[in-house]
């Protein structure tokens, strides 16, 4: 395949993007002036072969999107995973998501420790995608915070959230709760349990003295990565609707811990956009991160890259310039192919190309 000219001349700059940014790097240089490589669906355990054949027993396409799985969080963090992806669900009381359907007909053995206390819960799909390296949120958050302590010059991790709702996942299953803004102040909550203002990167100090976040970004309020080391930043990966009910009233982020995927580049609260298609979205990309926004894409997805060891979308997100690129594949699934993502550094961050 013949590769157009700006992806070739993207993969010649990769000299000039080389260095790793670990454990130290060019003073001058700041959070969103680096790229690294993060997971899709951190948590997500694969599902056992007997509750993948049922689920394909009802839509071959919805099996095969759901037939991967990870590593626990500190081994893809040892990996040089830069970026995790955490889905939630709101669970006041407790229980609402302890006893999930597919593992009942299964027969498959399903460890619920942790699902019957109050608290946000950490799943795909409930009752049919359900099992996680750690089932509650707050275990998520401080199984990243101990990897963090540990290694305390990592550059800042991306953790990114789904707040998961809707219908129910299969006929019979449980629905999940909507969120209101008691769900999102627990939710903030539970992020400054584990990460003090010491550990987090917020929207009040990319904006700093400025107006607004977006003024503050764009005068290159990012923090540099010597400052930022040690620490994660949260991003709330969803649309307009759910965010505006996150934001409270806080046009600017003022006072929260979470950013948001920006309404559009024009908003108040813009520092942070998910733009998961590196393909068509390129153009879009390349500017928001040459104007000093922080973006995430993706190199995969629903495994269709990795059955074809295809690595166009994955080129695409490098020379794209997006500095949080998620993949399914940190490591091969060789039943598959080979495919893999990985920096052309072969390191945790490198310099971005564009910035």
């Amino acid at each position: 395949m013949r590769l157009p000219l700006f992806l070739i001349l993207g993969l010649m700059a990769q000299s000039a993007v080389a260095q790793p940014l670990e454990p130290t790097a060019p003073k001058g240089l700041h959070v969103n002036d680096l790229q690294v490589v993060g997971t899709h669906n951190s948590y997500k355990v694969a599902i056992p072969g007997l509750e993948l054949a049922m689920i394909r027993a009802k839509s071959e396409d919805g099996a095969k999107s759901l037939d991967y799985g990870h590593a626990p969080l500190a081994q893809q963090l040892d990996l040089g995973m830069r970026q995790l992806e955490i889905d939630f669900l709101y669970d006041p009381e407790g229980g609402r998501y302890a006893h999930p359907l597919l593992p009942q007909k299964s027969g498959v053995a399903y460890d619920a420790t942790g699902m019957d206390k109050p608290g946000f819960k950490v799943l795909h799909m409930p009752d049919v995608d359900v099992r996680s390296h750690c089932a509650t949120f707050i275990l998520c958050l401080t199984q990243i915070r101990a990897w963090s302590d540990a290694h305390p010059d990592h550059v800042p991790i991306l953790i990114m959230m789904n707040a998961k709702d809707g219908k129910a996942s299969t006929d019979g299953g449980v629905t999940p709760l909507p969120y209101d803004a008691a769900a999102f102040d627990a939710l903030d909550a539970e992020i400054r349990s584990v990460f003090g203002p010491d550990k987090l990167i917020t929207p009040d100090d990319v904006r700093g003295t400025a107006k607004t976040l977006r003024a503050g970004v764009l005068a290159g309020g990012w923090p540099t990565l010597e400052a930022a080391r040690g620490k994660v930043f949260f991003a709330l990966d969803e649309g307009p609707a759910k965010v505006a009910v996150y934001m409270r009233g806080h046009a600017s982020l003022e006072g929260l811990p979470i950013f948001v995927n920006a309404i559009s580049e024009d908003a108040d609260h813009a520092a942070y956009l998910t733009l998961n298609d590196p393909v068509k979205q390129f153009d879009r990309i390349q500017a928001d991160v040459r104007a000093g926004f922080i973006v995430r894409t993706r190199a995969d997805d629903s495994t269709t890259e990795a059955r074809s060891n295809d690595h166009t979308r994955f080129e695409m997100a490098l020379a794209s310039g997006a500095q949080y690129i998620s993949t399914d594949y940190p490591t091969p699934r060789t039943d598959f192919s080979p495919y893999v993502v990985a920096l052309p550094t072969d390191a945790p961050a490198r310099r971005n190309p564009l910035r």
